[in-house]
């Protein structure tokens, strides 16, 4: 028997999914003398196939969210009675403690919507504090190895729902729901099992549960949620802030519920700003952060200074190229992490008021698009179809009278330089050209990465093409 953090491991552990996570979780338990056997579909492992393991001999199974749970592996381990969790339950069960039991706090992050960026702004929020961080879980970096950073003071997690959903014992310092709206249907087996995936962050919170004040799930769920004593309900608006809520009022962020008042301007947060001012649901990620940092004692003046200097990453409404046309330009504006409908139609209230030819489309995950695209109209003069589910964008769009042009390619580059090619063809001077797919990637591309750079590769490459 092997004794990791409080854990005993006892026999064989299961490790399926040999990503990063996988094998994080597989070098500790070896490194602690507990024997693993590997599970993957694709890359090289012990098992490939459910029916070949000998499921007398597993004593726990740690499994990577690329298995849902209707999935036959997870069904036979239900099936074998083996004790199943994700990686970031067997982090938090194995993290490291001192002498006196306590270790370093962690802080979680979840939304359908706006979890990276707000996860990066917490981060940055307590760099400037001082704090050494160590971030990870659906950032990309294995929880596993996140809470062993050497020095780190903190961990800031962002959780997917696929991630909590074989998560039970996890007790967050301060837990973060940014969010919620239709996504995820092709792993959830029902909306409503996505919500309470959802909602599992907000159990066992120790500090601070920070929900959204305008989103009724996330509102009831912190009502209901079981918490420790003592943890804080801490709502965040658009709107002047209630008691014990974080909001804007006469443009400023400002805190009613720590009793600092004015923490910084709109106008400040200039990394922010798309067409000269900031999307309001990147005021919600900054409000977010606010309230979560405020909750775990950060200064509000260091708050003010990090949300001023933060620059959001890659591929979120990001300015990727202006191209003469004409007698002015034609932006284009790369937000390939719109991959719900929730997040394309931020997106496109975002640049309310400009001409947008709107490039959209990939693999939909289950989710209805038909709300999103009737509030599409009026604001989109045009879209440019790809990707495997563009036909049902394409009914949807003819009923509601949006024109578009339909790119037939399958393979991604292709898809994209046509696509990219047609939108600046119809797009006229000072009209913006909007990358925000509304969904998945990876049936045209590795990753919402590759499609990004690869709008902004051939919006690029138009400079030194023909003009009209």
């Amino acid at each position: 028997m092997a004794i990791i953090g409080r854990s005993e491991f006892d026999g064989t552990v299961l490790v399926a999914g040999l990503g990063a996570s996988g094998r994080a979780v597989k070098g500790l338990l070896e490194k602690y003398g507990v024997k693993c056997e590997t599970f993957d579909e694709k890359a090289e492992a012990d098992f490939s196939d459910p029916r070949s393991v000998d499921w007398s001999n597993i004593s726990a199974a740690v499994v990577s969210p690329g298995f849902s749970p209707d999935s036959k592996l997870v069904r036979t381990i239900e099936d074998n009675h083996v004790p199943l969790m994700s990686e970031v339950e067997f982090a938090w069960k194995t993290r490291p403690r001192d002498r006196e039991g306590r270790s370093i706090p962690w802080v979680g992050v979840t939304g359908t919507n706006g979890k990276t960026t707000t996860v990066k702004m917490i981060t940055k929020i307590f760099q400037k504090c001082g704090l050494k961080v160590a971030e990870g879980g659906n950032t990309g970096f294995p929880l596993t190895l996140a809470c062993r950073e050497e020095g780190a003071q903190i961990v800031v997690v962002e959780l997917s729902s696929a991630q909590l959903h074989f998560t039970r014992s996890l007790a967050l310092e301060v837990a973060v729901w940014t969010n919620f709206a239709d996504d995820h249907l092709d792993w959830h087996r029902s909306l409503e099992e996505y919500r309470l995936d959802k909602a599992r962050i907000f159990e066992n919170a120790k500090r601070a549960i920070v929900y959204n004040a305008e989103d009724p799930v996330t509102a009831a769920a912190a009502k209901s949620a079981k918490v420790n004593l003592g943890c804080m309900e801490v709502g965040f608006s658009l709107k002047r802030p209630a008691p014990a809520q974080v909001g804007v009022d006469e443009d400023w962020i400002f805190d009613n519920a720590f009793a600092y008042g004015r923490i910084c301007s709109l106008d400040s947060l200039s990394h922010l700003k798309i067409a000269g001012r900031v999307p309001s649901h990147r005021v919600q990620n900054a409000l977010a952060a606010c309230a979560a940092s405020l909750a775990m004692g950060a200064k509000p003046e260091k708050v003010a200074e990090a949300l001023s200097k933060f620059k959001p990453e890659e591929h979120r409404l990001e300015e990727s190229a202006e191209i003469r046309k004409g007698g002015g330009k034609v932006e284009f504006i790369d937000d390939s992490k719109a991959t719900n409908p929730a997040s394309a139609l931020a997106a496109l209230s975002s640049l309310e008021g400009k001409g947008i030819v709107w490039i959209v489309g990939g693999e939909t995950k289950g989710c209805n698009m038909s709300p999103m695209l009737k509030e599409a109209r009026g604001k989109v003069k045009r879209a440019v179809l790809m990707g495997k589910d563009r036909a049902e964008f394409a009914k949807a769009l003819q009923e509601i009278q949006i024109p578009f042009d339909e790119v037939e390619d399958e393979e991604g580059a292709a898809a994209m330089k046509k696509a990219v090619a047609l939108a600046f063809a119809t797009a006229e001077p000072g009209d913006v050209v909007l990358l925000a797919p509304a969904c998945a990637s990876k049936d045209q591309f590795r990753d919402m990465a590759e499609r990004g750079e690869k709008f902004t590769e051939f919006a690029k490459a138009l400079e030194s093409g023909p003009r009209e």
